[in-house]
């Protein structure tokens, strides 16, 4: 029982050894950032990436079966990796290991396929090396039989053709246990040099055991050729029955022929599913580098900006873009033209994101980001003069006022003006 804990115990201390556990990454990823499509979903990674001396957790991102792309975050300091020759390197282990779990999973799945990377295959091996070792005494003892009744063979070539089969399948048991191995190391610490170990040792069985097939046959059809031999030499017939028993195919190399077929064919699934992998790299590179751009899209539309909050105080350009033209301050702002083209631009940045053109949707709220500080630069426009009011006006406004002074003085003193109009001057005798 304490052996099945180590594993799992080993795998403890390695993810505590991280800064950064997997669930901060994808945090980091899928919580705190803008990078997934709604309808996508992710899977946190169980074990971390070794590439070039660092360790990174790389979530997958899925959309229905399909990887959509990957998004590497270094174990150690929490940050996406923005290197592209880093990320490729990544990226393939990931796809790699990946592919080599789906895979595992559907022969386990399959009846007719078995996974030849077991212990039961190993010990297939070791028991044949051992019947093959049998067969040679098998053959020593037909070869005297048939001297003892005169009859000459030479059974040098069979031996020599058994004892090599023997040592082969001893070989191919020890290179499925190195596979084994090297497919636990790369599963649980996978790494550059884990997935080379892997792809070495898988390919040393595959070739060991298509050798072992194509020698079973030359050997079958040598020994068939003895058979014959035996068939018309001048023995009796219950000799050459008890060494017809004797010259029987090893019942384990007869059962080479399966697992020569499972190994043929999972050979041509690995193959075939490393190469797409390697194929799709580029696809899965070109989209990280989309989703980039869409999560600093989406901060430059809707996150809090740095730029905006020191030139005009709102958080956002979503926010401050709805202070400038809000209907009762839209017309109140000095520079009328930046108001229209924050308008526009923003409207483009917020089209380009809904249609995932992230290239121009981050241009577009750039200029926005750049007008709406303009706008507020300008500042709002100076309270003027009530409109409509001509000098002209004021000059002949001025003079009825006179006039209406002059009328009202008149008015406060017509007693006076009446009686100095209507009384007569005393007269003057001029002759007197």
């Amino acid at each position: 029982m304490k052996r099945l804990y180590l594993p799992a115990f080993a795998l403890l201390l390695a993810t505590c050894a991280f800064a950064v556990s997997s669930n901060d990454a994808v945090n980091t990823v899928i919580t705190s950032n803008h990078f997934v499509y709604e309808g996508e979903t992710y899977t946190p990674p169980n074990v971390a990436i070794e590439y070039e001396d660092k360790s990174y957790w790389v979530i997958p991102v899925t959309a229905g079966q399909n990887v959509v792309t990957y998004f590497p975050v270094e174990a150690q300091t929490g940050q996406l990796s923005s290197s592209r020759a880093t990320n490729r390197g990544l990226f393939g282990l990931a796809d790699g290991l990946r592919e080599l779990q789906r895979l595992k999973g559907s022969i386990s799945s399959n009846s007719g396929v078995e996974w030849i990377f077991t212990q039961t295959y190993q010990s297939f091996f070791n028991e044949m090396a051992l019947e093959l070792s049998d067969g040679v005494y098998k053959l020593n003892t037909v070869e005297s039989t048939l001297k003892s009744s005169g009859v000459e063979v030479d059974v040098s070539a069979l031996r020599v053709q058994l004892n090599s089969l023997s040592s082969d399948a001893a070989a191919t048991a020890s290179k499925i246990s190195a596979a084994t191995q090297a497919e636990n190391a790369f599963v649980t610490e996978p790494s550059s040099l884990a997935f080379s170990a892997l792809s070495g040792s898988f390919g040393e069985v595959f070739d060991s055991i298509s050798q072992m097939q194509s020698q079973s046959l030359i050997y079958k059809s040598d020994l068939d050729k003895l058979k014959q031999q035996i068939s018309v030499a001048n023995t009796d017939a219950q000799t050459k029955q008890q060494l017809f028993a004797l010259l029987e195919m090893p019942s384990q190399l007869s059962s080479l022929r399966s697992y020569s077929i499972y190994s043929t064919q999972i050979k041509g699934s690995i193959d075939s599913a490393f190469s797409a992998s390697s194929v799709r790299l580029d696809s899965l590179l070109a989209e990280f580098d989309n989703r980039i751009l869409k999560n600093e899209s989406y901060g430059l539309i809707f996150g809090e900006n740095e730029k905006i909050r020191k030139e005009t105080g709102f958080l956002s350009l979503a926010e401050a873009k709805s202070a400038i033209l809000a209907k009762e301050s839209r017309q109140a702002w000095e520079n009328q033209l930046k108001v229209r083209e924050l308008e526009q631009d923003y409207s483009r940045a917020s089209k380009f994101y809904d249609e995932r053109n992230f290239v121009q949707a981050k241009k577009s709220a750039q200029s926005a980001i750049e007008n709406a500080v303009s706008v507020y630069k300008a500042g709002r426009k100076k309270e003027a003069a009530p409109a409509g009011i001509s000098q002209d006006l004021l000059f002949k406004v001025a003079g009825i006022l006179v006039v209406l002074l002059a009328l009202l003085y008149l008015f406060n003193n017509r007693g006076k003006l009446k009686g100095a109009l209507t009384s007569q001057p005393e007269g003057v005798d001029i002759y007197g």
